[in-house]
């Protein structure tokens, strides 16, 4: 992407601006002090206190990070079935070894019927060396009809066994589920994209809904976004993660975040969210970056559902690329791509001349879909 005079006097004069005209969190007391108890939080109604930063332990999760965050007082730790075709289980459950009393663990399952339900929980219990998981997610259910009534009597079932504690969902297009998941009335914990990037225009209202009603929220993409891309142009600290995750706390509603950590010195830096006030430099800092990622950066608003002709879901695709162009997880990035069925994966948007998705947030989507399809295709 270029960098023009005037985008670079924009983000200069971004950096002087008084925090005051900026800030936009929750009460403006938040960002001159933290929060008394911020370090742990209910997980909503099921008597589970969690730390403010979890783990997302990732495709590859590191067993040394995983190690350094419970010595650091994390005791919230996520990973799912198809996470590294298992393997992330099979590494987090080894690194938990010992320690599987200390910490609240959780899940996920792809699987839509009874019997699959059943079969991914056997063996995720078998990964992750443990009889029990605290959290069991039907993960990824974006639409009302992916929550099916097998699959929610499948969790119902594995929580009276004891297999799992509580009942959740994962979504990324938690407007198009809440009404469905409010409506159930059977789910504990609910885990959904937020961020400084994709956050209050976007998920707030649903994420109060889910709240009140006595659900336990979990926050991903947290840094992703903000964190995960600095232009070489404009020199900041490099802790946009922390600020991000300090954004994200603001919200009372949020029980834990789930950020993925590559190495020990991050995870030190993260979990610093958890007792340091978000301050008007942590503001300018997500501010500045927000608006540079503008053009590269798509926010799940999912506008643009069902617009493309060629059937192309715009929103997926462009998350799968930000694993890799953010994220720096190529991998993740690719797996995500291939389960796309084989007629969506082969559209290529460099044979439309012009695009039919107009962004409302500034995306240049067209450009955005053609690097997703040449790098991951």
């Amino acid at each position: 992407m270029g960098f023009d005079s005037s985008r670079r006097n924009f983000l200069q004069a971004g950096l002087a601006l008084p925090a005051a005209g900026f800030i936009n969190a929750y009460h403006r007391e938040a960002a001159v002090r933290a929060p008394a108890g911020a370090a742990y939080r209910a997980l909503g109604k099921t008597g589970l206190k969690v730390s403010g930063v979890g783990s997302g332990v990732g495709i590859t999760p590191d067993p040394n990070v995983i190690a350094r965050a419970i010595d650091l007082g994390v005791n919230y730790f996520d990973t799912a079935r198809g996470y590294g075709a298992g393997k992330s289980e099979e590494i987090t459950g080894a690194a938990l070894k010992g320690k599987r009393s200390k910490v609240v663990l959780a899940s996920k399952t792809d699987a839509r019927t009874r019997a699959d339900v059943f079969k991914d929980m056997d063996a995720s219990l078998k990964a992750l060396g443990t009889d029990y998981v605290d959290i069991w997610h039907l993960h990824s259910r974006d639409t009302p009809d992916t929550i099916t009534d097998e699959a929610v009597e499948a969790c119902e079932m594995l929580k009276k066994q004891g297999k799992t504690r509580f009942m959740g969902v994962s979504a990324h297009d938690i407007n198009a589920v809440v009404d469905t998941i409010l409506k159930i009335g059977k789910f504990n914990v609910v885990q959904t994209t937020y961020s400084y990037a994709i956050g209050a225009p976007f998920r707030s209202a649903a994420i109060s809904r889910l709240h009140n009603a006595g659900i336990g929220v979990v926050a991903m993409k947290v840094i992703i976004a903000v964190a995960g891309f600095v232009p070489r142009e404009v020199k900041l600290p490099n802790e946009g993660p922390l600020a991000a995750i300090k954004w994200v706390l603001l919200n009372p509603a949020i029980s834990t975040t789930v950020p993925y950590t590559k190495n020990i010195a991050e995870l030190e830096m993260n979990v610093r969210a958890m007792t340091e006030p978000y301050t008007a430099q942590d503001e300018k800092m997500l501010f500045v970056r927000n608006q540079e990622i503008r053009p590269l950066y798509c926010r799940m608003c999912y506008e643009c559902k069902g617009q493309c002709p060629k059937g192309v879901p715009v929103t997926d695709e462009l998350r799968f690329l930000a694993y890799n162009d953010f994220g720096g997880n190529l991998l993740q990035a690719q797996e995500n791509f291939r389960l796309l069925p084989k007629e969506i994966r082969d559209v290529r948007c460099s044979d439309c001349s012009s695009c039919a998705i107009h962004c409302p947030n500034g995306v240049d989507v067209r450009s955005r879909l053609i690097r997703a399809q040449t790098l991951l295709g």
